[in-house]
């Protein structure tokens, strides 16, 4: 069971870091309520991710 979680965080924190570019550039052009709650969402889910929270 370790492994395939280690394995699911490596792979989510590998694609949530592209996921947080592109919700940042959508936010910039087209900032709405939505985009800017799911891209503070993903930073957090992220910054998890780096410190090993999850």
């Amino acid at each position: 069971m370790q492994k395939f979680w280690f394995r699911i965080r490596y792979t989510l924190k590998t694609i949530c870091f592209p996921l947080i570019c592109i919700q940042f550039v959508r936010t910039l052009i087209l900032p709405t309520p939505f985009d800017v709650f799911l891209l503070f969402l993903l930073f957090l889910a992220y910054l998890g991710f780096l410190l090993e929270l999850y």
